[in-house]
């Protein structure tokens, strides 16, 4: 999820604060450091993506949403913005500034995890990522939802209480609905492959863009990917396409390096694809849960967008590895098996 949007879910949790312990002095004395102290420990996990510009690529991939973003971690990620405001902006007990921090960072960690990349929520006793699917990482409904529900509370006070819990039912309702949307498309890709005969596994169904009706259905086949688009609004027959992994010569060389074996565990939905280009032949690893629908960014009038997170190999005609890259940034020219 877009910071932005994690800024307004922390501010919103501030106000459920404010207008439903109105005369909670003691704890909350301070609400305007306590608002603040929400909105930033609903970005602070975050903070890996900071650290990651540091690092190469697929270091900070391997990273991103790990260790920070671990509900066991938490508590102790809470100490930091506690401390900080504690001593900074003096707001006491450290006992409330760490539950209100707490508080905005578990925030930020279920939002990230009704996205579809994957959060490490078990991190570190388990790399596994856990994802809803429920939301694409970018949902303006959504955050728009979030906007007008402060900015009533805001300018017209008298039903603040009214307007906050409002908007709160509101966000819930949202979630709610893309909930059933999902478990509805998953259903009907699940029923598609069995009508279509192609044997899978990993059923999901992930969001599209600007539309809680419109996804993707996806699965993994035992020699790669099965993918369709649809909306649930329609009942059409769905069109399920079937990616096929590369078995040849180059694309065995490049499943044998570590970065190949890392991200082919990474990916949820790894596809290896071999071509010819300029004279090379390029083998690419890609994961095909970033696929987004060229229907809506067409409609939109929006530029194709290229797939992101490749892992891409060049090999000279005669079978000398020439180059590689992920996410089109060179790495370290490792040593191939032939």
């Amino acid at each position: 999820m877009d910071n932005l949007t994690h800024s307004l879910t922390g501010a919103l949790a501030a106000k459920v604060l404010e207008v439903t312990r109105p005369n909670d002095s003691d704890d909350l004395r301070d609400r305007r450091s306590a608002f603040w102290l929400l909105v930033v420990s609903a970005n602070l996990p975050d903070l890996d993506v900071v650290l990651g510009m540091f690092s190469d690529p697929i270091f900070a991939m391997q990273h991103h949403r790990g260790l920070t973003h671990s509900i066991l971690f938490a508590p102790v990620f809470a100490l930091l913005p506690a401390s900080l405001f504690y001593f900074w902006k003096k707001l006491k007990p450290f006992k409330t500034a760490w539950l209100l921090a707490l508080l905005g960072t578990v925030v930020h960690i279920f939002f990230d995890v009704i996205t579809a990349y994957g959060t490490q929520i078990f991190s570190p006793f388990s790399p596994a990522r856990h994802a809803l699917d429920w939301m694409f990482i970018i949902d303006p409904f959504f955050t728009g939802i979030l906007v007008l529900s402060l900015l009533l509370a805001k300018f017209w006070t008298k039903p603040r209480r009214k307007l906050i819990l409002g908007g709160v039912a509101l966000v819930a309702f949202y979630l709610g609905a893309e909930m059933v949307n999902h478990n509805l498309a998953k259903q009907r890709m699940a029923t598609a492959l069995q009508q279509s005969g192609i044997s899978a596994t990993n059923i999901s169904a992930l969001p599209q863009p600007l539309n809680i009706f419109r996804w993707m259905g996806i699965a993994r086949t035992p020699n790669g990917v099965a993918q369709a688009y649809f909306s649930n609004l329609q009942t059409d027959e769905l069109s399920v396409m079937v990616y096929e992994n590369a078995e040849d010569e180059f694309a065995r060389r490049a499943r044998q390096t570590p970065e190949s074996r890392w991200y082919l565990q990474f990916a949820r939905y790894p596809w290896i694809h071999m071509e010819e280009r300029e004279g090379r032949n390029v083998v690419e690893i890609r994961d095909l849960q970033f696929m987004i629908d060229k229907g809506i960014t067409q409609a939109l009038g929006f530029p194709e967008r290229s797939l992101p997170f490749i892992l891409r190999y060049s090999f000279s005609p005669n079978g000398n590895p020439l180059a590689t890259e992920f996410n089109n940034e060179s790495l370290p020219q490792q040593s191939y098996s032939k």
